[in-house]
């Protein structure tokens, strides 16, 4: 029966690919693949402006476990588009789902996806690549509009750039509800990611129940701002989110940072420092052995790799520290470092016996030589020593600041919903332009797992605004910035392009309004038309601009924003526009006299009231007659 049914599907795709071919033929029937609005931008696609109407009723055919699995998940997505989806695992339904691709170019994550008029194949080598099939085919329909599900056929050959694709949520300084982790992990799966980084110890907080040492949630995780934002999670409740993210095939890298900040952990057991009240952790036989209970706790509930921390670590402290010296004594170490890289290569050799590789932050003030090989190395901080990790064997995951920070602000100060204390700005084309591969040489790339953006929750955003980081907020912070994540991560480097890249965020801005996820409003653009025009872009902190210098005494000038049901308004005296100001409802015809530059400012506000920051255009006459 397996062999009828994989010949049914082969016979499927040679029919699809002898469909496409004579699509080919007919070139008026292609259709603009950033039309589409996929995202992240697949590999290969062919898409045409054919259409398959999907009926009201529709069979699925899904024979092994992990097919069926993603019928589930399409029977579920078919439902809100109030169609009835039946699942059977034989005969030949209106839509297939195979993991008998069979093609070694796809490797693990990789997908086939191919819509005709007839029916739809999602084709794959294993679970993983066919879910990424399924989340293609949920973007070929119109998210605004769940009743209309015509789609464009398509041919889609598809898989990632890199392995890593992740994403860190910082829970130790604010603990998130298992309710926001999940719609977290279901915005990354939805866009390719495949990994998220729970980062769940630090200064402010505890935030994994360890039985055997029950201070750690008794005291660290209420102990700091007398408990804002205080709170664990249980072990049931990490397996249920391990669990959740394990069935949308993200791995969960959970972080306990040590033996640096460690303050949590040490106001539960003053013990752990020795005696001297804050981190790092003494290294004593006690200390120790609370590590290896910790550690093996995680080696249990979480199945990958686990992150031990490592960086910024006063190493000094160790000075004065009894148990530091004894150990110094033990090993004739010269140099407090020494203790350091004891501390992560014991621990590292503890997981690697458990079946778990290990990843540290890669410090370049203090360095830990040498790691066990198969250890992971987190560089945030980059550059130079990126290549010296990569040549001494580590695999390198790449999470540079401030490019991949998304606690910085995106925009100017005066328009964000809250102070934010960093001084860069990272907004969405500086995530977008961000080459992981270009910080190690071509030789040393195949080292390179990939990249992750880190959320953090500073003490800033806790401290000084209490609900700073409630949900929306968060997802403020991450969006639209994720989906630059996103297709860095997945589409080669050769196929990204910012202008594409934002046209096909349009439909995305609908996806995540109907899932509730709130994102920071894009600056409306502008596109100017007048003769002689040069244009340039200015940017620094508090100010963004596009200047236009032109010989012509008129200009006419169109405002576009990629956010669906969008309202614009403007204007020209140099205040800031609001819903009071003159709406934008046709493009601007502007007369520019010499010595008076034309100042126009821009809002866009969506229909639930978000506004924009204010977009700046400067028009000025030039007169490039000779004297």
């Amino acid at each position: 029966m397996q062999k009828l049914r994989l010949a049914i599907v082969a016979g499927f795709l040679i029919m699809a690919l002898f469909s496409s071919l004579v699509r080919a033929v007919e070139k008026r029937g292609r259709f603009s693949v950033d039309n589409l609005g996929l995202l992240p931008l697949p590999r290969h696609v062919t898409a045409y402006a054919t259409k398959w109407q999907l009926p009201a009723k529709i069979g699925i055919t899904a024979d092994n476990p992990a097919e069926r699995h993603i019928a589930r998940f399409l029977q579920h997505f078919l439902r809100h588009r109030q169609i009835v989806a039946d699942i059977a695992s034989t005969g030949i339904g209106q839509i297939m789902l195979s993991t008998g691709a069979a093609n070694s170019k796809l490797g693990h994550e990789g997908y086939l996806l191919d819509v005709t008029s007839h029916g739809a194949v999602l084709s794959a080598n294993t679970g993983h690549g066919l879910f990424y099939a399924l989340q293609t085919f949920e973007q070929l329909f119109n998210p605004a509009k769940p009743t209309d599900n015509a789609i464009h056929e398509v041919s889609i050959m598809d898989w990632p750039r890199y392995r890593w694709r992740g994403i860190m949520l910082d829970c130790a300084r604010y603990r998130f509800s298992v309710r926001t982790i999940k719609k977290f992990i279901r915005l990354a799966a939805h866009y390719k990611l495949n990994m998220f980084h729970w980062h769940l110890s630090d200064f402010e907080g505890w935030r994994v129940k360890i039985p055997q040492y029950p201070k750690l949630t008794q005291i660290g995780a209420y102990w700091y701002k007398n408990g804002y934002g205080g709170g664990y999670y249980t072990q049931k409740q990490i397996r249920e989110i391990v669990a959740y993210a394990h069935a949308r095939y993200i791995t969960i890298v959970p972080e306990i940072d040590v033996p640096g900040h460690c303050r949590a952990a040490i106001q539960a057991y003053p013990w752990l420092a020795g005696g001297r009240g804050h981190s790092p952790l003494t290294p004593s036989r006690r200390t120790f052995q609370f590590l290896k209970t910790v550690f093996g706790d995680l080696a249990r509930l979480f199945p990958g790799p686990i992150h031990i921390g490592g960086d910024e670590v006063d190493v000094k402290a160790w000075a004065k520290d009894r148990a530091a010296h004894k150990l110094m004594r033990r090993y004739h170490w010269k140099s407090l470092q020494q203790i350091l890289s004891y501390f992560e290569v014991k621990l590292a050799r503890f997981l690697n016996a458990r079946g778990h590789r290990a990843i540290i932050w890669d410090d370049p003030n203090v360095p830990v030589k040498p790691l066990p090989r198969n250890t992971i190395v987190e560089c945030w901080n980059s550059s130079t020593v990126v290549p010296i990790d990569a040549s001494e064997g580590h695999d390198i995951m790449v999470a540079e600041a401030p490019q991949l920070y998304f606690d910085a602000r995106q925009g100017d100060i005066k328009y964000e919903p809250w102070p934010v204390p960093w001084y860069r700005v990272v907004n969405l084309r500086t995530t977008y332009q961000f080459n992981p591969s270009e910080l190690l040489p071509v030789s040393l790339r195949s080292r390179l797992l990939g990249a992750e953006a880190c959320m953090w929750a500073d003490e800033w955003a806790i401290h000084e605004i209490p609900k700073a980081f409630a949900n929306p907020h968060l997802f403020y912070q991450l969006l639209p910035r994720e989906l630059a994540l996103a297709e860095i991560c997945w589409t080669p480097k050769n196929l990204q392009n910012y202008s594409s890249f934002v046209s096909r965020t349009s439909p995305q801005y609908s996806w995540l309004r109907k899932h509730h996820y709130y994102f920071r409003m894009p600056q409306p653009s502008f596109r100017v038309f007048c003769d002689g025009g040069h244009t340039s872009r200015t940017h620094d902190l508090n100010h963004n601009a596009l200047i236009v210098n032109t010989t012509s005494n008129f200009a006419n000038v169109l405002v576009s924003d990629p956010v669906p049901e969008t309202l614009f308004y403007y204007t020209l005296n140099g205040a800031i526009p609001d819903v009071q100001s003159v709406r934008y409802r046709s493009p601007l015809h502007l007369q520019i006299i010499p010595g008076k530059p034309v100042i126009v400012r821009v809002v866009a506000i969506d229909p639930f009231g978000r506004t924009s920051a204010p977009a700046k255009l400067i028009l000025k006459f030039k007169n490039e007659a000779k004297p």
